[in-house]
């Protein structure tokens, strides 16, 4: 077997094992979002117990990663997927982290289920859940236009993290007394922008692997790229 074959599956490994994550990752969002939803504290107690499995994930591409940069030298696409996948990697196990956060905090506000639902961070975890969902079709597909459509989503999330906010403050406002689960829903719905930003930047991350553009920071790129001014 040739060395490039030995290569092609060491990647084919690494792009499986990112695959599965992503799929316990959207897991674990699904039944935090659900947990949240219906005030099910052993659901939530069950997302915080698998975040172990996820932290495993992470250790095991990790792993994978750095075994790939031992044994071979990738270059061009191939090295692309290896820097791509350090970062999806990473922005996988944030998501993880802030569902465990998102179903964590459901206890201290299960008695205050009808505060949730004036609010739109339900309608905000849906959408945050969408947008992970469309990133891991796009980086299956290898697909930049439909990793590109996502960015627009995660402006709509930032807008309802911003109606969600007013929300609690007008809350907080006509009543004090629930001053308290205000405070936690104010970090859940933290939690659910971030989920949103992370995809977010998986979505770029793949845009780099099929293109070789980063558009991260794109106004910084557009500045240097303007000619200077003569004096």
């Amino acid at each position: 077997m040739s060395m490039h074959r030995h290569l092609d599956d060491e990647l084919m490994r690494l792009r499986n094992l990112l695959i599965e994550m992503s799929n316990l990752v959207d897991e674990q969002l699904a039944d935090a979002i659900n947990a949240v939803t219906s005030c099910d504290l052993e659901l939530a107690e069950m997302v915080r117990r698998r975040d172990d499995e996820v932290d495993a994930m992470e250790l095991m591409i990790d792993h994978q990663c750095e075994r790939i940069l031992a044994l071979f030298t990738p270059v061009a696409m191939d090295l692309r997927l290896l820097i791509t996948a350090v970062k999806i990697n990473s922005d996988l196990e944030r998501i993880g982290d802030n569902a465990k956060n998102l179903a964590k905090n459901t206890r201290h506000i299960a008695d205050f289920g009808h505060l949730v639902k004036r609010t739109p961070l339900l309608e905000m975890a849906d959408v945050a859940r969408s947008i992970l969902h469309d990133v891991q079709d796009a980086f299956i597909k290898r697909d930049r236009l439909l990793a590109r459509k996502v960015l627009p989503k995660d402006k709509q999330v930032d807008q309802l993290y911003k109606e969600t906010l007013r929300s609690l403050v007008q809350i907080c406002r006509e009543n004090p007394e629930h001053a308290e689960a205000v405070v936690y829903l104010i970090a859940m719905s933290k939690a659910v922008e971030r989920i949103a930003d992370h995809a977010k930047n998986i979505a770029e991350g793949v845009v780099f692997l099929v293109d070789g553009v980063d558009i991260r920071h794109r106004r910084l790129s557009e500045r240097e790229d303007q000619p200077e001014e003569s004096i």
